[in-house]
């Protein structure tokens, strides 16, 4: 025993010694000399002063330490040999070596091996001789999983130790985990006194390699014979461009193929596919050449696609006979159930009822038609299920169609309400958005001069007047660019937000005089200015001129015929126009996109203001628009296939709305959707601006193109997945080769979880069926773990099994499985460091240079630090004294020799 000390945690508090002392010293001194000599109270007064001194050193913290010599010294060397780090292993094992070489007989070594599963290589000695032999020649961990389970590897070592509390785990590896997380057990390890220490040996970046990270499959309903996108997620790293050759597979047959030409880091490439069959697709990618790659055991990819029937639509209508079109056009290819929105006993009551179907067609249905909750029963059937959800507006009582009242899509009815939030379009008062772009003419024929300056009642001061009018009738969602035009335009500010009133102004006010009159470079600019903005509805340019163009007509009206071509209307305010120069500028608004309407010939300049605003007056959309146009098709979208816009039949009418943020616009009306639609949760949601009855849409029904475009919404609005009943439900966690795969039914008693588990064949052998038993839980969940590492796709069935065996109800998933993690050969070496850094950090040890073997010697400890705390027994040693100096004072008592002094004395008296 060495380094003896008697040690306080709080020696300040020694200083009660004296005042304990005096407490107990003065009163027995005060004490009459007659009293104070006696044997009870000096005994008393030894007690007291006893106690008063144990209760300081328990206050003050007392313990006593010494060292003793450390004759159990434990070390294992717990070594990752999985296939990540190969490259490392002569680098390794000369570490190892020259560890085993530096120990003595004073340390206990020992060696463990691990990679999904672990090794007992070397058991723990203190006779190094022929150790590392014994570690080269020991069984290597089962190759069948390339894996490092460093969460394991860490556990089945401190089970190892006989003395863990000196115990230390030296943890080789490259830092890259790839099952279950050694982070999580870590501080368990350091808990129980095994300090763990860590040697990093990092793998060196490729040079020429790709490999496939994963792929993105449709997140919607795909139809059989459908094309469609796959997105496959490549990562590649060359010195030089390489191009790839990648063939998918569907269920073991040759599909589509691509060649990819590579870049440097991540990239995503779209594959374009269909399927002939429903049912289950197992996909596989796989580089067929892959130039100069390393490593070709990460060119494969493994995924899978259900593609399920989804045929089954409830219609809920409000008037009878309201959905007899709709009906009629899905029922060849669908099946089709109607009610009434009134029908007490038929309306679904839960959203197990409405899961028994694939979709849900609201046709003229407003919220206030809705039995209580049904609302936010559709809302998760859609939101949280997944279901497909189409809603049709309607009139209320009116049959003529120049006078329809409007039911499904009102803005009170509608106003913040869980319907209103589901739908991709919002029922609001609304004036869409503009982009103007105004043409003042600033030749020498709009100046009028009077002494240098301009008269109030020129041309050109007229146009600035009516350039600021029109600020005031624009929103504040709406943007203004204001061109100069001469012999040439000069754009005084660009497309500008509304509210910047003051950069327009100062823009307008910096119109100057020019010299000659050129239309066609100013409506060029316009357009350019227009079509750069994406945020707004409508597109218009107003000019104001007094004519008198100075370039050809056929050069400035086949500039206005493109700006109509791609949307944009166009007005004219002339002023002082006569008969020839005015049948110009019609012609030039008609080519532009605007109606003879929009040619304002003004004869007072007074009035260019008031006509110039009145020209901009937006129409606001009503709840209710009476006029007969043709949809517009928007987007291409599987809702247009085999949709030709020629071939739109006519509509009578649209219900105003706004398209919300995230939706998209399928069909357009003027300026607002006609047809919209979106992913809302788990479930699509459309909404089309017009009934579907033959009020408004009696040419549009009774047509083949109506049908095929009823069909593709229906169709786009189907689940992507099965969203029928079930009392099991199922969340799978997917890691590396480890699967958790959490149940949750109610189970009655007797019964339990069965998973089974097929995988596939791999080089014509059939992989094991796995079967997994999970105990009965009262939550209601039941947590199973399984492994699964075979390359392909993989069943899952799970079954509610009764106590005498039969299965109450059942469920199957699939999983798919590529490649382990161990074969990614961009892992970060950095980021592998850094996560060995931090386990070292965590388990109290340190982190050791690869370099530096004898490190581990020095890290071990030489000797036991013991520390004895002392204070319970002095507690219970005072509390003892106190008794026996309260016994003193308050009973005479007497020393043994005396009480057989006094017998005997009493003894010789009674002779």
């Amino acid at each position: 025993m060495t380094n003896l000390r008697f040690n306080f945690d709080n020696p300040w508090l020694l200083l009660l010694l004296v005042p304990a002392l005096l407490l107990t010293l003065i009163p027995y001194f005060r004490m009459n000399r007659r009293y104070r000599g006696t044997r009870n109270r000096i005994t008393s007064m030894i007690l007291h002063m006893i106690v008063m001194t144990l209760c300081v050193l328990i206050f003050a913290g007392f313990n006593i330490s010494y060292d003793l010599p450390n004759a159990e010294n434990e070390v294992i060397l717990l070594v990752d040999t999985s296939f990540s780090g190969k490259e490392n292993e002569p680098e390794r094992n000369t570490f190892i070596e020259n560890v085993i070489n530096s120990t003595d007989s004073k340390f206990r070594i020992g060696v463990v091996t691990f990679g999904f599963d672990q090794v007992y290589a070397v058991e723990l000695t203190n006779k190094t001789d022929g150790v590392y032999e014994q570690y080269l020649n020991a069984p290597k961990p089962s190759n069948e999983y390339a894996a490092s389970d460093i969460a394991s590897a860490l556990q089945y070592a401190s089970t190892l130790f006989a003395h863990p509390e000196t115990a230390r785990i030296v943890l080789l590896s490259d830092g890259a985990e790839t099952d279950n997380e050694a982070a999580k057990v870590i501080r368990s390890i350091a808990a129980m006194g095994i300090k763990v220490d860590t040697v990093c040996f990092p793998n060196e970046e490729v040079e020429s390699e790709v490999q496939l990270l994963g792929v993105t499959t449709p997140n919607k309903s795909i139809r059989v014979g459908e094309t469609f996108a796959l997105e496959l997620t490549i990562q590649s790293h060359f010195e030089d461009k390489q191009r790839i050759e990648i063939q998918l597979y569907d269920n073991d047959e040759e599909s589509a193929k691509k060649v990819v030409e590579l870049t440097s880091g991540v990239q995503t490439v779209k594959i374009e596919t269909q399927f002939a069959t429903p049912d289950m697709h197992r996909l596989s990618f796989e580089i067929t050449e892959d130039g100069e790659d390393t490593s070709v055991l990460n060119n494969m990819l493994n995924t899978y696609m259900y593609l399920e029937v989804f045929d089954k639509v409830l219609i809920i209508e409000n008037n009878e006979g309201e959905a007899d079109y709709v009906s009629a056009m899905l029922e060849d290819t669908m099946q089709v159930t109607v009610i009434n929105i009134h029908d007490n006993d038929l309306m679904p009551k839960s959203v197990n009822d409405l899961r028994a179907y694939d979709e849900v067609i609201m046709c003229n249905i407003a919220n206030a038609d809705m039995p209580d909750g049904f609302d936010a029963i559709l809302h998760s059937y859609v939101y949280d299920v997944g279901g497909g959800l189409f809603t049709v507006a309607g009139a209320a009582d009116s049959t003529d169609k120049s006078n329809v009242l409007a039911n499904a899509y009102t803005r009170d009815d509608m106003y913040n309400t869980l319907y209103q939030k589901m739908l991709p379009v919002e029922i609001i008062n609304y004036t869409p958005p503009v982009a103007v772009v105004i043409i003042v003419d600033c030749s020498g024929s709009m100046w009028d001069m009077k002494g240098g300056q301009a008269f109030e009642s020129s041309k050109l001061y007229a146009a600035k007047q009516g350039a600021q009018a029109c600020l005031d009738v624009l929103s504040d969602r709406d943007y203004v660019a204001i061109l100069g035009m001469s012999d040439y335009y000069t754009e005084a500010v660009k497309l500008t937000p509304r509210p910047q009133r003051a950069k327009l102004l100062a823009a307008i006010d910096s119109l100057k005089l020019q010299n000659g009159t050129v239309f066609t470079g100013a409506l060029e600019g316009a357009r350019q200015a227009l079509l750069a903005n994406t945020k707004v509805e409508k597109r218009h340019i107003i000019m104001v001129t007094d004519g008198l163009p100075g370039d050809p007509a056929s050069e400035y009206l086949a500039q206005a015929k493109m700006n109509a071509d791609l949307g944009i209307t166009m007005s004219v305010v002339g002023i002082n126009c006569d008969g020839a120069t005015k049948r110009a500028m019609q012609t030039l608004v008609e080519t532009g996109g605007g109606t003879k309407d929009n040619f304002y010939a003004i004869d007072d300049v007074l009035n260019v203001a008031t006509t110039m605003r009145e020209d901009l007056q937006a129409k606001e959309i009503k709840d209710i628009n009476y006029e007969t146009y043709t949809p517009t098709i928007s987007s291409i979208s599987t809702v247009v296939n085999n949709i030709r816009q020629e071939d739109m039949p006519t509509l009578d009418g649209f219900y105003g709305s706004k398209l919300k943020d995230g939706a998209t616009e399928i069909l357009s009306a003027e300026y607002v959707p006609m047809y919209a639609q979106w992913q809302y949760g788990k479930g699509m949601v459309g909404s089309f601006m017009c009934d579907l009855n033959g009020i408004w849409s009696a040419n549009f029904v009774e047509t083949t193109t109506a049908k095929t475009l009823i069909n593709n919404i229906v169709n786009a609005l189907f689940p992507s997945e099965n969203i029928r009943p079930s009392d099991i439900q199922l969340e799978l966690y997917e890691d590396n080769y480890y699967n958790t795969l959490s149940v949750f039914t109610p189970l009655e008693e007797g019964q339990n979880i069965r998973v089974t588990v097929s995988s596939p064949a791999l080089d014509g052998v059939s992989a094991p069926t796995v079967n997994v038993y999970a105990p009965e839980e009262g939550s209601g969940q039941s947590r199973v773990r399984f492994v699964v590492g075979t390359p392909g796709q993989h069943e899952i069935l799970v079954e509610k099994v009764n106590a005498d065996g039969t299965v109450a109800s059942a469920r199957t998933i699939y999983k798919s499985f590529s490649y382990t993690k161990e074969y990614d050969e961009f892992v970060d070496a950095q980021t592998c460091a850094d996560f060995m850094t931090k386990l070292a950090a965590s388990g109290e040890g340190v982190v050791i240079e690869n370099d530096n073997p004898w490190a581990v010697r020095e890290n071990m400890a030489e000797f036991l630090h013991i520390v004895i705390n002392p204070r319970i027994v002095f507690l219970i040693i005072a509390l003892v004294l106190f008794l026996i100096d309260l016994a003193a004072r308050k009973f005479k008592w007497k020393w043994p020799h005396e009480m057989i002094r006094e017998r005997k004395k009493k003894a010789l008296q009674a002779k």
